[in-house]
């Protein structure tokens, strides 16, 4: 078998999570077809990426992880070995939305994989997973497949144009930045000879700035940028240096534990209103001391017009922990923030999207007019109608 350390660590890219040793050991566990832990497989696919679009973007990266899995899977019918194991399944979901980007060169550059993934497709539906296991259309395979099989090397990213790279996250939320073209070897090894006399003329000369392109693809809607999850508030307690702030700890499903998260909501919920209660928060934003304490997310709640009534958003009752809000029609991915310039672009994202956050009249949670959506349907709020969100 396949060095299992080179797996797992392929597997934690695949579906964005860094994991543990004992998240590597329970991956390789016989999955029960008889009695599916989808709670288990839904733990572990909850920052997948499952935009086709995002995924196409992501060629590069996940042709380089499924190639790890392909001599794993040459000798063997899963992952595992003889038999399924979570691996295999959690594997086929955070694969999909690739699949379904990936063009007849990519599945026969990745025969074996394409094999597995194929099986997998059919043998899933014949589980009953939860409507909560989102499986959609079979994926397409051309089984002529030439004489000689691409190599994936040839392999060049589907959107990206030459010489750009892209860098992927993987130790918590999924997300992915493109980086400056870089000159092909040879032009920089050229380079690197007229580097002296480049730059003192550059001190003589200030280069003229670059023309935007005519083509440049719009903006990514500021709204999509915000990672907006469901938690489970567990604990409340008054903070120690601040009479108008609670202290909570906040179950999102992260491997990593429970979040600190401060929020002033003394004046209108008691401690045992919030305590066990779900709740949306932006996960994304940069982490603030609040009196000395470091709240690593915000709890959003609405308001009434004057502001003397504040009640949390609630998700539907069968959404996964750590699951994704969206909002139909805006697009995208969250930003998972790594430098300064990130954590700025994020606040300015939460500014501009947060006045159009509001509850209808009918009580349901929106962006402008689209709803907080989930995979069992829209969040909401008890009474208040045509209120804020913030």
């Amino acid at each position: 078998m396949a060095d299992r350390a080179k797996i797992g660590d392929a597997i934690g890219k695949i579906i964005f999570l860094k994991l543990s040793q004992e998240d590597r050991q329970e991956l390789f566990k016989k999955f029960d077809v008889a009695k599916p832990d989808w709670g288990r497989v839904a733990h572990f696919t909850r920052q997948a990426i499952t935009s086709t679009a995002a995924a196409r973007t992501l060629s590069t990266h996940y042709v380089e992880q499924m190639a790890v899995l392909q001599p794993a899977l040459e000798p063997h019918m899963y992952l595992g070995g003889a038999s399924t194991c979570l691996a295999d399944v959690i594997c086929y979901l955070a694969l999909t939305a690739a699949m379904r980007s990936f063009d007849d060169q990519r599945k026969w550059a990745l025969c074996t994989v394409s094999r597995w993934f194929d099986h997998m497709q059919h043998l899933l539906p014949g589980l009953s997973p939860p409507a909560s296991i989102v499986l959609g259309e079979k994926v397409e395979f051309n089984y002529e497949t030439p004489d000689v099989l691409p190599a994936l090397e040839s392999l060049a990213a589907l959107v990206l144009a030459p010489g750009v790279s892209q860098e992927v996250a993987t130790g918590g939320a999924a997300a992915a930045a493109a980086a400056a073209a870089a000159p092909p070897p040879a032009a920089a090894a050229a380079g690197g000879e007229k580097k002296e006399k480049k730059e003192k003329k550059e001190k003589k000369e200030k280069a003229p700035a670059p023309a935007p392109a005519a083509d440049a693809a719009p903006s990514q809607p500021d709204v999509s940028k915000l990672d907006i999850r469901v938690g489970l508030i567990l604990s409340v307690e008054r903070h120690p240096e601040a009479e108008k702030l609670y202290v909570e700890k906040v179950d999102l499903g992260e491997a990593s534990g429970p979040r600190t998260v401060v929020s002033g909501l003394v004046d209108y919920m008691s401690a045992e209103a919030l305590s066990g209660k779900r709740a949306l928060l932006v996960c994304n934003l940069k982490p603030a001391k609040m009196r000395g304490i470091e709240s690593a997310a915000m709890v959003l709640g609405a308001s009434d017009a004057e502001h003397t009534k504040v009640e949390l958003l609630v998700p539907p009752e069968a959404c996964a922990l750590g699951e994704r809000v969206t909002f139909a029609g805006y697009e995208g991915e969250p930003m998972a923030p790594v430098s300064k310039k990130d954590w700025e672009s994020v606040r300015k994202a939460w500014e501009a999207a947060q006045p159009g956050f509001n509850t209808s009249a009918d009580k349901v949670a929106r962006y402008n007019e689209a709803p907080f959506g989930t995979t069992h349907g829209p969040c909401t709020v008890a009474t208040i109608a045509n209120g804020n969100i913030k």
